[in-house]
């Protein structure tokens, strides 16, 4: 009984282990995520004209 206990004890640690570094990467996303919109907010505002030309010329896709 005690064994049992103590691997359901080791993977629920594991679990929370394993839960804890997905949410690390993706708190690591977001505030990359983040600095890039900001970034191209700041560069929208400092550019707006070269901005404009980037999207309808350069960038095809939009």
């Amino acid at each position: 009984m005690a064994e049992r206990d103590a691997s359901q004890k080791q993977q629920s640690l594991d679990l929370q282990e394993a839960a804890e570094e997905a949410f690390s990467s993706e708190k690591r996303e977001d505030i990359w995520a983040l600095l890039i919109a900001a970034a191209i907010l700041l560069l929208s505002v400092a550019f707006p004209e070269q901005v404009r030309h980037f999207f309808s010329s350069t960038l095809y896709l939009f």
